[in-house]
């Protein structure tokens, strides 16, 4: 894995390569930005590059120490990630010990802390001892998907560089370069906004499966009885939580696209361009007005989810308001 492996971000990443390789890489950096958006390859890139044993240009992919780190076998290199749903106190603790030993078989010890705002309190306070006075030759490059979930005393003693969403024709013209057909790479470069992680993971088979339910559930409530809205709610409450946020985003982008049709806004614009067709269809059931209350209405459920509101309640709720919006009520 090289720099030329990392698709966009070019500002940061010749920022990264400047400090590396005039060797004034600061003892922590921080980078942020959305999920899915490609910090965790850079961070990987950046790491085998301090650790490479080249004298030219590193990483060099070529020497014993790139060469491990292929093989996630590098003794210098420490890697923390969460333990279930955050990171866990005993994590660092242990990372504490790791680095205050010598580095093996390169010139410093590298240690990436993936999701550091997912730290408890416990464990924040630990790592910022370490970042305080750091021991020996360690080199920390965190990442997070905001920088605002993350205590402003971490902050102020990292370099923070900020990730932005690649430009669609970008996304797309990697996700072709890739091997991807045009046609889904597109769809996937407009629903991932820009980030290529979750691109990829919607052109994976069954990739599209939650957005293909989202329709669905669309259909289902626009379309048919009262009744219909019960046995979806069922279906929902089994769901795991990440599942029923994604069916809710999906959401938002159908009625999105939808009152972009009914506004005139043109096809171009719409994220789920793959099935404009059956979009354009409910747009004739639908006025400017009930959709922008219905997108209101799913940012609410979203919300109440968030918050573990109870499933069912809250599915139960939001559909009755899009089956009455749906009908002017």
């Amino acid at each position: 894995m090289e720099w030329n492996d990392i698709i966009g971000h070019k500002d940061q990443v010749a920022i990264l390569r400047h400090m590396e390789k005039s060797k004034r890489m600061p003892h922590a950096v921080l980078l942020a930005g959305p999920a899915g958006i490609g910090k965790s390859m850079v961070a990987r890139v950046l790491a085998t590059a301090l650790l490479c044993n080249n004298e030219g240009e590193r990483p060099c992919g070529k020497c014993p120490s790139c060469l491990q780190m292929s093989y996630d076998s590098h003794p210098d290199f420490l890697s923390i990630v969460p333990d279930g749903v955050t990171i866990k106190i005993e994590q660092i603790r242990n990372l504490q010990h790791e680095v205050s030993l010598a580095p093996y078989i390169s010139q410093r010890k590298v240690c990436i802390i993936d999701n550091a705002q997912l730290m408890t309190t416990q464990a924040t306070n630990s790592l910022l001892k370490v970042l305080e006075d750091p021991p020996g030759e360690i080199i920390f490059i965190l990442t997070t998907a905001s920088k605002d979930m993350m205590l402003t005393t971490i902050l102020s003693r990292c370099m923070v560089i900020s990730f932005q969403p690649l430009m669609d024709d970008e996304l797309v013209q990697a996700l072709i370069n890739k091997g991807c057909l045009p046609g889904q790479s597109e769809v996937a470069a407009r629903l991932s906004a820009g980030r290529m992680g979750i691109a990829l993971a919607l052109l994976a088979p069954e990739g599209f499966a939650l957005r293909n339910q989202a329709m669905e559930i669309m259909e289902r409530v626009v379309y048919g009885g009262i009744d219909k809205i019960w046995d979806i709610s069922a279906k929902l409450e089994k769901m795991e939580r990440n599942e029923i946020l994604d069916i809710i985003r999906y959401l938002t982008y159908i009625l999105r696209d939808i009152l972009l049709l009914v506004t005139g806004q043109g096809k171009q614009f719409v994220f789920n361009i793959d099935i404009v067709e059956e979009l354009s269809e409910q747009a004739d059931r639908w006025k400017e007005s009930q959709l922008t209350k219905a997108i209101k209405v799913v940012e609410v459920a979203r919300r109440a989810f968030q918050a573990n509101a109870n499933t069912r309640l809250t599915s139960e709720a939001l559909l009755i308001k899009i089956y009455d919006l749906a009908r002017g009520v």
